[in-house]
């Protein structure tokens, strides 16, 4: 259909007032991807158009940007046809519903009602003409291949409840961190950052000033002690319960010393400082002390206390690494799609945006707010040609809870907005669980239908503990988790997301194994494996018996489509190398081994451009097809970095294998052949082509290769 798509360019311009305006990219765009229907008519012997339909959307709902019939031609049920073309493809591919906006002041409505489009709401339209917009779906007669869980809520509590910040108890060596400029005083400076930010609350004992002033050298008011009186204190500790606590401190924690009768007068302030603490429920105690970091499991287990370093608090509430969101490609028609940090400069560009998007004014402001110098708030653009198709808003996550409230808004008229809400979340989920399993939040209330269906896809789903049911969370790990760290990640998200897994991960029997979660305040239930990875992702849980499989991939390839290169290419990237569901193609034998719901290890082969011979990247398969190499269409391919000529190297007999895989996971330590042929899992081969490897073997790949969920 692309010798058509100036000529559907030519006539939706036409027509801005009924179809809307849409850029010169989109029309040929979605004529490269397949998503665009042309009707014909023969005239005199000639083929002459008649009419089109625009589509796009995500998996499993698509949604009809443009449907046109020209004048002459109409009471031919073209649109119709046209319609119809579409639901029966989209029913062959199991999607569930399409949608489409029309205004509600057109007569057009009339046959949108007759060809099964039903009103589901109807919202304010653009600025610039103030129409209603009717939003309309027709459900479409295909199996479900999953459904967004709904009735009773087990529980109801606020999702926006107001929260006190936690109580740390500060230690005196990391204040004077602070006051004589000690290179770890970057650390304990940060706190003081958090504190006045109210992100913590820093606490001292009454000891603490007393301890400084015992050390002061000078007479009357010392400027450091006058400084340490201006911060919150504990009331003190009563006796006995003082006397008895630093007694059985004192035993745990310098038991030499008590046994030779040698403690001294900083280890009895010492004593005092972590009496005081559990003495007032404190959250944790700050200490550079090496004698009592040493001790912190004990602690946690006979005080539950926590016991950490400045450094380790720090990483916490105010990393040092706020890694801006930052990437470069080129769509399937030449043009480029660029991803980055809002710059002030376009604040009244995205606004407008925003607001094209149905937000309302307070929605805008909130979601454009720059945050603070502490806690800078994430606020990314992705623009298509340099015209603004998406935006998306979330801070950091910060202290105990790891949570985090997101906006997104995404042009509900164009095909790239689909493109736009792809790389925005897939930025979102990797950046919010960086550090630590977080939970994101999002209010449905504030964003388009269009992306609605796109969060929806990506594993949000309705908050239990929210009594506003606009309210979506979604979880994200952010591991690969094998089972020599299935403990510890347990653990983690039991403390951190009040979730619990299995005691044991449960044996893989396909992508809809079941994984039991116990979560806090709700019932037990459970989850078939892939709809727990996309709720969770980015995840791989590798279960026992779950098939592991190593591919190789050149080194050109994989730097385009991994983007696993050591250097920036000069070259703009594939648009593959954005999107969150990517291709690997490959001749369809190895599809006997490449089955949905394996773990896919990537091998950079040595080959003619010098790579690294080493798994460098993991992911997880879901889905694989075969086809005609001739029939691949460019709205397949886009997810892959092969070219035709390179495509029909890797097919078979003209055939294809086709493997989509997601939660991509680069190798921080790539592991090398000579590693690989020590553990047993590579022969002569060098994996010239796909093969399984052992999950025990596999582990130890994964530990050693340090997979790091941030690909930027």
């Amino acid at each position: 259909m692309s010798r058509y798509s100036e000529l559907v360019q030519k006539q939706g311009d036409s027509e801005r007032d009924v179809l809307g305006f849409l850029p010169r990219a989109a029309y040929s765009e979605a004529a490269a991807q397949g998503k665009l229907y042309v009707a014909t008519i023969e005239v005199a012997g000639e083929e002459h158009y008649a009419g089109h339909l625009m589509y796009g959307g995500k998996f499993p709902h698509l949604r009809i940007f443009q449907l046109y019939t020209l004048p002459q031609f109409r009471g031919q049920h073209i649109g119709r046809e046209l319609i119809n073309s579409l639901a029966a493809d989209a029913e062959s591919q199991y999607y569930i519903t399409i949608s489409a906006r029309v205004a509600s002041d057109l007569p057009a409505n009339e046959f949108w009602e007759r060809v099964g489009f039903k009103t589901v709401r109807t919202v304010q339209g653009g600025l610039t003409t103030g129409r209603q917009i009717n939003l309309r779906k027709r459900e479409l007669d295909s199996p479900t291949l999953f459904s967004v869980p709904g009735g009773t809520r087990a529980a109801v509590r606020r999702t926006h409840s107001a929260v006190e910040p936690p109580i740390f108890a500060l230690d005196v060596n990391v204040f004077l961190d602070v006051i004589k400029d000690r290179p770890r005083g970057e650390y304990a400076k940060r706190l003081l950052t958090a504190s006045l930010s109210g992100m913590l609350r820093l606490f001292v004992a009454r000891e603490f000033v007393d301890e400084l002033s015992r050390a002061a050298r000078q007479e009357g008011l010392d400027p450091v002690v006058q400084m340490a009186m201006t911060l919150p204190q504990f009331t003190g500790v009563p006796d006995p319960f003082l006397t008895n606590l630093k007694r059985e401190l004192a035993t745990l924690i310098f038991p030499v010393r008590v046994s030779a009768g040698q403690l001294r007068g900083r280890d009895e302030s010492d004593l005092i400082h972590l009496a005081t603490m559990i003495y007032h429920s404190a959250s944790g105690f700050v200490t550079s002390d090496d004698s009592i970091l040493s001790k912190r499991n004990e602690l946690r287990a006979r005080f539950g206390i926590e016991v950490l370093g400045p450094a380790e608090l720090a990483e916490i509430y105010i990393p040092r690494q706020w890694t801006p969101a930052r990437a470069s490609a080129e769509s399937l028609d030449g043009n480029p799609i660029k991803v980055s940090e809002l710059d002030e400069t376009r604040k009244a560009e995205v606004e407008l945006f925003l607001k094209s998007c149905n937000m309302t004014d307070e929605q805008v402001s909130q979601a454009i707010a720059p945050g603070q110098s502490a806690c800078p708030r994430h606020r990314v653009v992705v623009s298509l040609s340099d015209e603004v198709v998406g935006f998306a808003a979330w801070d950091a996550t910060r202290g105990l809870h790891f949570s985090t409230e997101a906006w997104l808004g995404a042009d509900p008229t164009s095909p790239a907005g689909e493109l736009a809400c792809d790389v925005l979340l897939d930025t979102m989920f990797r950046d919010a669980c960086a550090l630590r399993p977080a939970r994101v939040i999002i209010d449905s209330g504030q964003m388009s239908r269009e992306a609605l269906e796109s969060v929806m896809a990506q594993g949000f789903r309705n908050s239990p503990l929210s009594d506003r049911p606009t309210i979506l969370e979604k979880f994200c790990i952010g591991k690969i988790v094998s089972p020599p760290s299935w403990r510890e990640v347990r653990a983690s998200l039991s403390e951190s997301l009040e979730f619990a897994l299995p005691v044991t991960p449960p044996t893989y029997s396909g992508p809809e194994t079941e994984v039991t979660i116990d979560r806090k305040g709700a019932p037990a239930t459970n989850v078939a494996l892939q709809d727990f990875e996309s709720c969770f992702g980015p995840v791989l849980l590798m279960l026992p018996g779950r098939p592991i499989v190593v591919v190789p991939i050149q080194r050109s390839y994989a730097d385009r489509l991994l983007d696993t290169a050591h250097q920036h290419s000069l070259f703009p990237h594939p648009e593959a190398s954005v999107l969150g569901e990517k291709l690997y193609l490959s001749s369809p034998r190895t599809l006997s081994v490449l089955v949905p719901g394996a773990i896919i290890l990537f091998y950079e082969s040595i080959g003619m451009d010098n790579g690294r011979g080493a798994i460098v990247a993991a992911a997880q398969i879901t889905r694989t097809a075969v086809s005609e190499a001739a029939e691949l269409d460019p709205g397949t391919t886009r997810r892959g970095v092969l070219s035709q000529d390179e495509i029909k190297n890797v097919s078979t007999n003209n055939r294809t294998g086709l493997t989509f895989f997601n939660h991509l996971f680069r190798f921080e330590t790539p592991v090398g052949l000579s590693r690989l042929r020590e553990l047993g899992c590579a022969d002569g081969a060098n994996f010239v082509t796909a093969r399984q490897i052992d999950e025990g073997v596999a582990a130890i790949i994964i530990k050693e290769g340090r997979p790091n969920v941030r690909l930027s």
